[in-house]
């Protein structure tokens, strides 16, 4: 009687556990930590989306008060990194590996270290990140003004290689080609080239950015030595010079008797 009493309450218990999981597609399967899901062969692979979809409004939800707010949280707590990694094999031109759509109004990412990081993070071409490639290390469609962004270079040049629009220029330069009172000579320059070519006095004139669509004029700061040859008259003419930083200042005639001058460069 007593043997029949237990097999009657397996049973019994046997099939509610049946009709339970029957009645409950809620229940999902269990991830198993660790495991490859899914499995090294191709016949097992799944071909669908896997979808985690949940409701749960910021700061809700979390396991410690005002954490929560995210449908999944994965985290590492060793002190060697790897919170997540997401690989794929797309050419180009296909889906991205890994894409943030926000369908409302707000952020898409957010991407945080805190204030002791030496970087936010590296956008890399390959493992090394000392090796440089010539290519752009991301697209975008927005032009706004990126606030706090510091680009230091643009188009391979640095800030001090441009000049405003409407710039005046000008130095005044000695009979020996040390540079005085200027605006806009190249930082630590403190002399032209000079140049003592035959009848000529040449002087390299080199400013801090590229000049070669400015126009200048030159005018001697002292009248000329009259120049040993007879019928001869020292002039000064100005051209751009090999360099687009630089102008090139003559004086035709001066033979081995140079003289002060100044340049004036409208940009």
């Amino acid at each position: 009687m007593q043997r029949r009493t237990h097999r009657t309450c397996a049973t019994l218990l046997a099939t509610a556990a049946t009709g339970l999981l029957a009645a409950s597609p809620a229940l999902a399967a269990p991830i198993d930590g660790g495991a490859r899901n899914p499995s090294n062969n191709a016949s097992s692979g799944y071909n669908a989306e896997t979808q985690i979809i949940g409701e749960i409004a910021q700061n809700q939800g979390g396991h410690a008060a005002g954490t929560g707010g995210f449908v999944t949280r994965q985290s590492n707590k060793s002190d060697s990194g790897g919170g997540a990694i997401y690989g794929c094999r797309a050419k180009a031109g296909t889906e991205a590996c890994v894409a943030a759509n926000n369908l409302n109004n707000g952020d898409a990412f957010r991407l945080q270290a805190t204030p002791a990081a030496g970087t936010i993070g590296q956008l890399r071409f390959g493992l090394d990140i000392n090796k440089t490639f010539d290519k752009p290390p991301f697209t975008t469609n927005g032009t706004g003004l990126v606030k706090n962004l510091n680009a230091d270079r643009v188009d391979g040049k640095s800030a001090e290689d441009f000049l405003e629009k409407g710039s005046v220029l000008f130095a005044a330069v000695t009979a020996n080609g040390t540079i005085g009172a200027n605006r806009g000579i190249a930082a630590g320059t403190t002399a032209a080239t000079r140049d003592d070519s035959g009848n000529n006095q040449a002087f390299t004139i080199p400013f801090s950015g590229d000049v070669s669509k400015c126009v200048a004029t030159a005018s001697p700061a002292s009248a000329p030595t009259a120049p040993t040859t007879a019928g001869a008259v020292s002039a000064l003419t100005v051209t751009n010079g090999t360099n687009p930083a630089t102008f090139l200042v003559t004086e035709v005639n001066a033979e081995d008797t140079p003289y002060p001058f100044s340049i004036q460069v409208t940009c």
